[in-house]
């Protein structure tokens, strides 16, 4: 059995800079979320919000004048279409097949094809007209950064929204894969066609935008104590600076989505068992 979201998630941390892949973007993951990666499934699992009205407690016993009201999350522009893929995945010109009548995707808003190489599973997800949806910058995280209940855990300051998405994960096999968003034959919507049925194909639509197919998840920096007696206080420019990517703390997967037994304690290399323990495991001594 293959575990496609466990793989799926993995290869786009891998692949991405500060970016977690949603296998599941219609269950959207909102801004200023906080908890911690599921290492077993390496799903989110979301503890609370910022802006729930409870939290303002917390943030109350650190700045009584910091509201999180005064600081809703902010949207920013439309931007290009986001195309990521994994090692393995190479992008093609868009080519339907002979069956297909191409006269079909003359009005296709994406189209395109991507190969596959054999021997290891690779990824693909695209993105249409994604808007990135985040709390507002060098303003909320370096107040947050005082809350202690925080320690340990993963905040979301940032999601992409969008309007269609597609997600991909071969099966370890030579294959070209092509994908078109069209006009709906139906209504105003769009719809995707694809050449591929596998079950690893995942796409979807959203008129509202609220499928979330990326995001991004900060920790705390550790070992740093900024409001000590006699330090200055930092300018607030880099602010968010203090809150890093962190490491989600789930072992290198194989090809299945299964933990690798290259990496088990018995064989890790020493030098990788000690950067994993700094990276992963500082912060949940706080």
């Amino acid at each position: 059995m293959v575990r496609a979201e466990r793989k799926y998630i993995d290869l786009m941390r891998q692949t991405t800079s500060g970016l977690f892949g949603n296998w599941d973007p219609e269950s959207p993951i909102k801004v200023g979320s906080y908890g911690h990666f599921d290492l077993d499934t390496t799903r989110f699992t979301v503890l609370g919000n910022i802006y729930d009205p409870q939290f303002q407690v917390l943030l109350d016993a650190v700045d009584g004048r910091f509201k999180m009201s005064d600081y809703p999350p902010e949207l920013d522009p439309v931007e290009q279409d986001m195309i990521i893929t994994s090692t393995g995945a190479r992008k093609q010109p868009f080519d339907p097949g002979a069956d297909a009548k191409k006269e079909n995707f003359r009005k296709a808003s994406f189209k395109m094809s991507f190969k596959h190489l054999p021997g290891k599973r690779s990824a693909v997800l695209v993105v249409h007209k994604p808007r990135l949806y985040h709390i507002p910058r060098n303003k909320v995280l370096d107040v947050l950064y005082r809350i202690p209940e925080l320690n340990g855990l993963f905040i979301i300051p940032s999601v992409y929204k969008c309007r269609a998405w597609s997600i991909y994960l071969s099966s370890k096999v030579e294959e070209i894969v092509s994908v078109a968003l069209l006009p709906s034959k139906v209504g105003f919507d769009l719809e995707w066609w694809s050449n591929s049925d596998s079950d690893f194909l995942r796409q979807g639509t959203d008129k509202d935008r609220f499928a979330s197919p990326l995001f991004t998840a900060k920790q705390k920096l550790p070992l740093i104590r900024r409001y000590m007696r006699g330090m200055p206080v930092p300018d607030p420019e880099p602010g968010d600076k203090f809150w890093i990517d962190g490491c989600p703390g789930w072992e290198p997967v194989d090809e299945d989505g299964y933990d690798d037994p290259i990496w088990e304690e018995d064989y890790e290399p020493p030098v990788a068992r000690v950067w994993r323990r700094i990276m992963c495991k500082s912060t949940t001594r706080w």
